[in-house]
């Protein structure tokens, strides 16, 4: 059993914390009983691991003067990972989950100064999934949570409260726009969370 070709293209998106990893699990497990799904997570290590990347999410670097080398760097991850992994498994009538996606690079490279306008030039020809949800946390609490999880942060933007809250604005305002973009508490208890992603699933496709 497969799902209509082009597939199903779903993002969950999220500040470090707001329990969108366990929620895509969920996801998975539920989209695995109507159809073959792929999970994947954007950025990927190409991006993550990149030293300089490093810097800036350690805050050890001046923003401004790499941003739009980071920017790039993120946008080409981006479209490479859509290329290689979303693309030919939507072009399969398969499912696709992502733990993240070009929302989250908006969201987080606006908080650190790009402007709304570069941003939509170069993420301009990437898809927009079928169906976004956003796990609202406050900063404060999301923080709380990283360090019950991890005892500490391997990124201190993570910790960085204004920085996270900025994010989160721009995450609420979502200025890239608003096409099957979908907001949910994620202060709620994880199986109210999971019904409330079950039952946006279910609006898309109700198999």
């Amino acid at each position: 059993m497969t799902w209509s070709n082009p597939g199903f293209f779903v993002a969950v998106c999220g500040i470090d914390g707001s329990g969108k990893t366990t929620q895509v699990g969920f996801l998975e497990s539920k989209l695995a009983e109507r159809g073959e799904v792929v999970r994947t997570r954007q950025p990927t290590d190409l991006y993550r691991q990149d030293p300089m990347v490093r810097t800036v999410l350690d805050m050890e670097q001046d923003d401004e003067s790499v941003l739009p080398e980071i920017g790039l760097l993120a946008a080409f991850d981006r479209y490479r990972h859509v290329r290689e992994v979303v693309k030919p498994a939507l072009r399969a009538g398969k499912a696709v989950v992502t733990d993240r996606y070009v929302y989250t690079g908006f969201a987080y490279m606006l908080a650190r100064g790009m402007t709304i306008e570069w941003l939509t030039t170069i993420y301009q020809y990437l898809p927009a999934p079928d169906l976004t949800i956003f796990l609202d946390v406050p900063p404060e609490l999301a923080i709380e949570r990283i360090i019950m999880r991890d005892g500490s942060s391997k990124k201190r933007e993570e910790l960085d409260l204004e920085r996270m809250r900025a994010v989160r604005a721009n995450f609420l305002n979502h200025p890239w726009g608003d096409v099957n973009y979908h907001v949910l508490d994620g202060t709620a208890p994880q199986e109210e969370v999971r019904a409330g992603i079950n039952k946006l699933v279910d609006a898309f496709d109700p198999r």
